[in-house]
């Protein structure tokens, strides 16, 4: 015992000794040079009545400012526009973008515009822009509408990561910031006129491009063959059908109140609804398809006591999200055949849907790359989406489901005129939660106004619906 002790002091005194052997000297003294200036970066300080403008983070910088071009693409060409007065206006809010673009003297001058030769040379161009890829042709036409030294211009894109590749082609400097988005979204609404289109051109084209591009998309997924039409039956009882206070709507009055909407495809119902066939004092027949509310999302909105739809005959719609026939074929009998459905999306039933009604545009994408189908899809009235998840599920799946309504809310963005209105419909897990969780705070008070939500008590599922307005003119 006293061996083992005194070995295991030996060796607590060996660690002693080692340890200090092994302490770091201190490293020598720094020379005293004197002292170090630190590099300050000024900040950029917006004017005094809180405007900051392209022009002033030039000037900041010490730099030129430079002429800003806009390059837009559209289904019928490419066209390069000079904004005149861009760089003086404040980047800061989107009320300036708007006075700007719908000023009396137009202040966009159309420097060039290249029109496709044929509808195969304009898909080919749409595959590339989906990718965010430039081809020769684009190439070609910004080097040959601009004078060297390239970097004395600057281009601005709809999507960033071809303006990019843009950019490091042909050594332009580039610009992107929430007035050029602003100003694109006015570019793109007035595209047809600017560039001396006739009346309806451009939605002939886009329609025939959408066609082709959805054909090589579907042939690519080899999607499955369409869903058969569900059987249908006609109402017996007698009744009389007058509008609805919502255009595209009506009431068959009978035994109880029927909301229907007039049928775009007379005999063909999508999931089995009751048809109404009715005669006019001139002898012609016209049918209504019944909206039943425990599977339709709008008729439900309606019965639940919404305000305003704000979709009526001749509107432009966008559907995005989780799409469905049901709704698909809605929106079509409301609009009619003098308004226009775009359906970012795709599912069987949507399939046979789109096929039967000549005013659904199908685009199969996926709504996350909304600047992807900017060439087919053009400025709409309103934006209906879906979100198949319980919101609830926003604290446990919180990417998700945030992420697909970051995904509504961008292609809102980009595809909504202003003054235009959305309707989000939610599954939700709790009847009293507020839909517009899904904006940011910063779209809720810049561009976003929530008009009303509405429980659809009668949708299987507990779903509830948002609708609200986009940009709107203050009150």
């Amino acid at each position: 015992m006293e061996a083992q002790s005194e070995n295991r002091a030996v060796t607590r005194a060996r660690g002693r000794v080692r340890k200090q052997s092994e302490k770091k000297k201190p490293h020598p003294k720094r020379p005293y040079l004197g002292r170090e200036k630190k590099l300050e970066v000024q900040p950029i300080a917006p004017s005094k009545n809180g405007e900051l403008t392209i022009g002033d983070i030039a000037r900041a910088r010490g730099r030129e400012v430079f002429p800003l071009h806009f390059f837009v693409e559209c289904a019928t060409g490419y066209a390069l526009f000079l904004a005149r007065g861009i760089n003086d206006i404040d980047m800061n809010k989107y009320q300036p973008a708007e006075e700007y673009i719908n000023r009396s003297d137009t202040p966009f001058e159309l420097k060039a515009y290249l029109p496709f030769s044929s509808l195969g040379e304009a898909l080919l161009q749409m595959n590339a822009i989906s990718n965010s890829s430039v081809t020769e042709m684009l190439i070609k036409f910004i080097q040959k509408n601009f004078e060297p030294p390239f970097h004395r211009h600057v281009l601005t894109t709809a999507d960033p990561v071809l303006g990019e590749k843009i950019v490091n082609n042909v050594r332009l400097s580039d610009h992107s910031s929430l007035l050029t988005l602003s100003v694109m979204r006015g570019l793109r609404e007035k595209i047809d006129k600017l560039i001396g289109l006739q009346p309806g051109e451009l939605d002939k084209a886009q329609r025939q491009l959408a066609h082709l591009y959805k054909d090589q998309k579907r042939t690519i997924l080899d999607t499955k063959s369409p869903v058969p039409v569900s059987s249908s039956s006609f109402l017996q009882e007698q009744v009389m059908v007058v509008p609805h206070r919502f255009e595209g709507f009506f009431n068959a009055k009978g035994k109880k109140n029927i909301l229907c909407t007039r049928n775009l495809v007379p005999g063909e119902a999508l999931y089995g609804e009751k048809l109404i066939h009715v005669q006019n004092e001139d002898g012609t027949e016209v049918e209504y398809r019944v909206c039943d509310p425990r599977r339709s999302k709008l008729g439900a909105a309606i019965l639940g006591g919404v305000t305003n739809i704000w979709i009526k005959p001749g509107s432009r719609v966008m559907y995005v999200g989780k799409v469905c026939g049901v709704t698909v074929s809605d929106l079509s009998d409301i609009v009619g055949l003098d308004g226009l459905v775009y359906v970012v999306g795709n599912s069987d039933d949507v399939t046979h849907v789109e096929g039967k009604r000549p005013n659904v545009v199908t685009i199969i994408e996926n709504d996350c790359y909304y600047c992807h189908y900017r060439m087919v899809l053009g400025m709409v009235d309103a934006v209906f989406g879906e979100i198949d998840h319980p919101l609830g599920e926003i604290y446990r799946l919180p990417t998700k489901v945030y992420r697909d309504g970051r995904f509504i809310v961008n292609n809102v963005h980009f595809y909504l005129k202003t003054g235009g209105h959305y309707m989000i419909c939610t599954k939700a897990d709790n009847m009293n939660s507020k839909g517009h969780i899904i904006f940011s705070s910063g779209d809720i008070n810049r561009e976003f106004k929530l008009l009303q939500t509405v429980p659809l008590d009668l949708v299987e599922g507990a779903y509830f619906i948002d609708i609200g307005g986009y940009r709107m003119q203050p009150e």
